[in-house]
């Protein structure tokens, strides 16, 4: 009878073990992970200076990038690619594309530009919440796929931005809670001398 304990204990605490090893391998410490973002970005102003050879619809700046003063409004959309790490910080790399216009009166004959951006993207979710905000920051380089005379354009990408995550999929999680979310981000966004205001809706899984 003796014996049949000692072999009982035994298994016991190699079921235990067992269980443990499992649950550790389901709740792991570093997750992929995608982001699908899309929105309007508001041009609310330039820090370069204007070339002397920008005749108004060019919008040439220096010979680092273009000044686009005239293109007011902005539409974009990123995707992203990265890890999550012990749920709460992500961090990943990313292509973006903007289509910028001249929307008001007395801009309607400008041309459109289009933009590319790479960038690494970071962000952190500190609550542990189904409403949860965040924090992030993007750094990159901007390009402008227009053609023009000049060269290639291309800039520093520099984004800051905070928003709010709401994870509505507790089932699929992995983690405790960083999984399947919707999120709303708003920020300061500077490329190609100019200065925009994006605000973005998304979706991580």
């Amino acid at each position: 009878m003796k014996n049949i304990k000692s072999v009982l204990l035994i298994v016991m605490l190699l079921a235990a073990t067992s269980v443990s090893a499992q649950f550790t391998q389901d709740r792991p410490n570093v997750e992929y992970m995608l982001k699908i973002e899309a929105g309007y970005l508001h041009n609310v102003g330039n820090y370069g200076k204007a070339s002397s050879n920008s005749n108004g619809s060019t919008n040439v700046g220096d010979a680092n990038s273009y000044y686009l003063r005239d293109h007011e409004e902005a539409f974009g959309l990123n995707i992203i690619n990265g890890v999550n790490i012990s749920q709460d910080f992500f961090l990943g790399g990313g292509l973006g594309y903007s289509y910028c216009m001249p929307l008001y009166q007395g801009n309607e004959g400008l041309a459109s530009s289009h933009l590319a951006q790479v960038f690494v993207d970071m962000d952190y979710r500190p609550i542990e919440a189904d409403w949860a905000p965040m924090v992030g920051a993007r750094l990159g380089g901007s390009f402008l796929m227009n053609a023009n005379n000049y060269g290639t354009t291309m800039s520093p990408y520099v984004e800051v931005y905070t928003g709010v995550n709401w994870f509505y999929d507790h089932a699929l999680q992995q983690m405790d809670r960083n999984y399947h979310s919707w999120f709303l981000e708003a920020g300061i966004v500077l490329q190609q001398q100019t200065i925009f205001i994006p605000v973005r809706f998304g979706w991580r899984w």
